[in-house]
């Protein structure tokens, strides 16, 4: 993860996966395929019947947020991804697990909770929380939530029956946690019009 979008080179990603299996002798169970989600992509990774984890970089409970936060949201109606995602789940057996960068302000109050549980419980009831409190990173809108405001809304779920995990944040004093290693060069837009605070949460999601 981390190294660009698997889902738009899924025939080396395929490879690269075989690879780890095979030769390297590491258990599929132990390999976790991460995407924003690419259009009919997850259709085509679940007819290779891997029993790897894919993990769904979600950040959001609704559309309107989420094209807040995600940059490609648009091109991918979060109704059609939570259908590809339980098709994903009858074709493979496997749990898709949703990771969630909880950002203080836009995306981490109770009622956001409330409304990703809703949006889960609609569409099955496999699936697998993974919140991700945002590292802070010099020059971003973007702040880390409290504590209180992850374990609250990490308990929201659990209250409703939805399995989560809180990632453990490490390097987060030296500034080297996830979404945060980047040089002095990196500070500032590599190309003009991007939009530097959409990445940030990208970045912080595939660590």
């Amino acid at each position: 993860m981390g190294m660009g979008e698997p889902m738009l080179n899924l025939q080396s990603v395929l490879e690269a996966h075989r690879c780890l299996n095979k030769d390297v002798q590491i258990g599929q169970r132990m390999i976790t395929i991460s995407t924003v989600g690419v259009p009919n992509t997850i259709k085509k990774l679940a007819s290779h019947k891997l029993q790897s984890t894919l993990a769904i970089s979600l950040h959001a409970p609704n559309q309107k947020l989420r094209e807040k936060i995600v940059p490609s949201a648009k091109s991918y109606p979060l109704e059609t991804i939570m259908k590809d995602c339980r098709d994903y789940f009858l074709e493979t057996s496997r749990r898709v697990s949703f990771e969630y960068t909880l950002l203080a302000g836009v995306n981490d109050a109770v009622d956001n909770a409330v409304e990703l549980a809703e949006l889960l419980h609609e569409w099955g009831r496999n699936y697998h929380v993974n919140l991700i409190p945002f590292n802070p990173i010099e020059g971003s809108e973007y702040r880390r939530p409290y504590k209180k405001a992850v374990l609250a809304f990490a308990a929201e779920l659990e209250s409703r029956k939805i399995t989560v995990s809180i990632r453990q944040t490490r390097g987060l004093d030296a500034s080297a946690a996830c979404g945060q290693l980047r040089n002095e060069f990196q500070k500032s837009p590599l190309l003009e019009g991007s939009d530097n605070s959409q990445l940030e949460v990208a970045n912080a999601a595939v660590c």
